[in-house]
């Protein structure tokens, strides 16, 4: 039944489209579908695939467009859109170093701060130009330096009030959140708001690892090393277990044997508080004396309503270029910080329910359907959020009419070229013809862009596979980009 109804579906998508696509190629498609839709693969779970022409607001081809399915990253398109049309490319995220005191001789009466606005790119080493997070302390310790400060007589403080204090969101699993690419997103973010923790792994399978430490040192972390040895070429098969809410970090999993150090990233708990901390300890090395000295605390203070005294104003790179990072390498912490400052820019809230609301909202009142368009956060690393194949394309095909198009359109990876599509498709048509969002979740694959047709339309397209057979990932990632590559046929 359901391939009689695609075959009606795929018979009026011919009478509409056939005069500008080539019929032949879209008869591959189909068959390429349906195969893949057929197959003991897809089994139980679900196939949507949405192509449209982007100036028509047309179907070329469709799917299971209204499943309402997990989008793993390809959300990230929607996050960055977002932030593109509503800020514009040439956007920059500030930092402050402000002091809210009076400076005695060379006394500092009062607490210094760190004043952040969100930026998820502070202290990154991507950006070429801009200070990394060692480079970002000596300048804000220069920053003190400079007025004559030689001791404060206070705390430093990290204000990350821009955002709310809800840096995770709470449908992400407890498996993620400790890891690099579970990071939360803070009103203050730092280095990318992750560290290195070295391991020494032991000689045979099953042997216990040594824990060597991490890099940064955030001594006030405690850990609980209970990673064991994997096989040589295993890989990082490592979790790390933390909270948001407390120091405390769990290790687990297996590292490959074979290597003297091999090294895995964890996510800071509290990046604000390290940020404090970071520069506290520069101040210090500096011969500037910081009065209070303690480890800090979840629940570090806040900052007062007292007027503030810049020292620095830092500004970020220009968005357009944080979105191209985001979508090239699919950084969860960058669409979410997208997120939070789309919904308070759009709602004055930033929390994620409240940010996925306004979200929604934008792109409704510009005539997406977004029906089944239920997302949870910017970055898709929520399983419990969705989206509709037919939601996205829309999406994307409204974008196009936005001033911040080209800037949008560029910051996503070419098939075959680079980003985290770099070694997909290589020899085909599509190869430099799709501009793809990868995306992958436990239990789903998905892939999302532009491709320009052989009759020189441009076309969106959404594809999602969801609750394919397990242990599949390799075969059902050749399958999608097969199909991919017959959309460049069209």
């Amino acid at each position: 039944m359901k391939s009689g109804l695609f075959l009606f579906f795929l018979f009026f998508c011919f009478n509409v489209n056939a005069q500008n696509i080539d019929s032949i190629a879209l008869n591959n498609l189909r068959d390429a579908v349906l195969e893949l839709e057929n197959s003991e693969l897809m089994r139980s779970g679900s196939l949507s695939v949405s192509v449209k022409k982007v100036k028509e607001a047309s179907n070329v081809f469709a799917l299971n467009t209204e499943r309402s399915l997990p989008s793993a990253s390809t959300l990230k398109l929607v996050s960055t859109a977002t932030a593109l049309a509503v800020f514009g490319g040439d956007f920059k995220f500030q930092t402050f170093l402000e002091h809210d005191g009076v400076i005695r001789n060379d006394t500092l009466i009062g607490n210094l701060y760190i004043h952040g606005t969100g930026d998820p790119s502070l202290g990154s080493e991507r950006f070429k130009g801009y200070p990394t997070g060692i480079e970002m302390l000596s300048r804000w310790t220069a920053a003190v330096k400079k007025t004559g400060i030689r001791y404060i007589k206070g705390k430093v403080i990290a204000d990350a009030s821009f955002f709310d204090t809800e840096t995770i969101a709470s449908t992400w699993i407890w498996g993620d959140i400790g890891n690099y690419y579970g990071a939360g997103v803070s009103g203050l973010n730092f280095n990318e708001n992750l560290y290195k923790i070295k391991f020494n792994p032991g000689a045979d399978f099953g042997d216990p690892t040594t824990f060597l430490g991490i890099e940064p040192a955030i001594p006030y972390l405690t850990f609980v090393n209970q990673v064991t040895t994997g096989e040589r070429g295993s890989g990082d098969q490592t979790i790390v277990y933390s909270s948001p809410l407390g120091n405390a970090v769990v290790l687990t999993g297996t590292i490959p044997t074979g290597s003297p150090v091999f090294s895995v990233k964890g996510s800071i708990p509290n990046p604000a508080e390290y940020a404090a901390y970071a520069l506290k300890t520069s101040l210090i090395s500096a011969a500037i004396g910081v009065g209070e000295t303690s480890m800090p605390q979840p629940g570090m203070p806040v900052a007062t309503a007292n007027p503030k005294t810049i020292l620095d104003k830092y500004d970020s790179p220009p968005l357009r270029d944080l979105c191209q990072q985001t979508n090239f390498w699919s950084i969860n912490l960058y669409a979410d910080a997208f997120f939070k400052q789309a919904g308070k820019r759009l709602a004055g809230k930033s929390a994620f329910d409240d940010a996925s609301k306004a979200i929604t909202a934008y792109w409704s009142g510009k005539n997406a359907d977004l029906r089944g368009f239920y997302i949870k956060d910017g970055s898709g690393l929520s399983p419990s959020g969705s989206i509709t194949t037919n939601s996205l394309t829309d999406i994307l095909n409204v974008a196009n009419k936005d001033a911040s198009f080209n800037d949008f359109y560029k910051s996503i990876a070419v098939l075959g070229l680079n980003g985290t599509v770099r070694n997909l498709g290589k020899g085909t048509k599509a190869a430099g013809n799709m501009h793809v969002k990868s995306g992958s979740i436990e239990g789903t694959r998905a892939y999302a862009g532009y491709v320009t047709s052989k009759s020189g339309s441009l076309l969106s397209f959404s594809i999602i596979a969801h609750k394919y057979m397990p242990g599949s990932n390799r075969v059902i990632t050749d399958s999608l980009v097969r199909i991919m590559t017959l959309m460049a046929d069209l």
